[in-house]
């Protein structure tokens, strides 16, 4: 009988507080989609629409630009009403960020900078050299080149193309205050590889062994671009570049050589103005089975 009236007594704990958590909880208010704000006041935000479980407001719907449906960006402006499609708010101005909150300000709210500006008609973009005399929300100002004035249309293109890892200020390459400066002011910055590495192909060349005899004379028959995978024609590379190569009997190379310097790479002897690797008695110079 014990364990009996022992579940009987947690059965009657748990129902117990169920009932407590279930008095506890308030009643759930519909809130509109987009804004997640309640219905408020109707001459403000538009009639308040319900279907199944979606609740919005009329005005959260229409775009101030167009005035058609459809507009889920609102600006984050507190008390700012307008909602706007992305494509409509770009060409009225407005700005929408792509880092943190990921917010949206329609034109009146935006983030803007105080721009020095010039002598008119002198004053041009530094990535398209075209001219910027004209003022417009479409220009941005560098916050580490104070002088330094972009195309908002070039910035973009350069930010598309050189991604997080290489974005940087195109005139002192800063790498920190410009970055967030562009993000302040609704750039948006891939976090990816650059457009560069993305190609297909784009490192093959790194994987093509250099296959050249750069010796000053060349001794063998075959020519400068044939070699031997071992013995006395075998290629020899610069252990410092690897992008120059000599036939190790070109260059007088021991068969125990494991390393060779090419002329840039290695520095010159005092009063020579050649490396020895390079250096050719010519009367030790043998073509084929004749000796020079």
């Amino acid at each position: 009988m014990k364990p009996i009236k022992g579940k009987a007594c947690r059965r009657f704990r748990k129902s117990a507080k169920t009932r407590r958590v279930t008095q506890r909880k308030p009643s759930l208010a519909p809130v509109c989609r987009l804004c997640l704000q309640e219905p408020g006041d109707p001459e403000k935000l538009g009639e308040f629409l319900q279907k199944d479980n979606l609740s919005v407001h009329y005005f959260c719907l229409i775009c101030f630009v167009c005035k058609k449906k459809g507009a889920a960006i609102n600006c984050q402006k507190d008390h700012c009403v307008r909602n706007f499609h992305l494509p409509c708010g770009q060409e009225r101005g407005c700005l929408s960020q792509f880092f943190g909150e990921y917010k949206s300000f329609c034109e009146k709210h935006r983030p803007t900078q105080d721009i020095q500006r010039g002598n008119v008609g002198e004053e041009s973009c530094v990535l398209c050299c075209e001219d910027l005399s004209q003022a417009s929300v479409e220009n941005i100002q560098s916050p580490c080149c104070s002088q330094t004035l972009y195309h908002r249309k070039c910035i973009q293109k350069y930010a598309h193309t050189s991604a997080k890892h290489f974005f940087k200020c195109p005139q002192c390459n800063n790498r920190e205050e410009f970055p967030q400066e562009m993000l302040r002011m609704g750039i948006h910055i891939p976090d990816r590889d650059a457009a560069w590495e993305l190609e297909p192909g784009a490192f093959s060349e790194l994987y093509q062994r250099y296959q050249h005899c750069d010796a000053p004379i060349c001794l063998y028959e075959q020519g400068r671009d044939n070699f031997e995978d071992e013995g006395r024609w075998s290629l020899v590379l610069c252990a410092t570049c690897g992008s120059r190569g000599t036939h190790r009997d070109c260059s007088f190379l021991r068969s125990n050589s494991k390393k060779w310097e090419c002329e840039e790479c290695a520095p010159s002897p005092e009063g020579s103005g050649s490396h020895p690797g390079y250096h050719i008695e010519l009367s030790h110079v043998s073509l084929g089975s004749s000796w020079l």
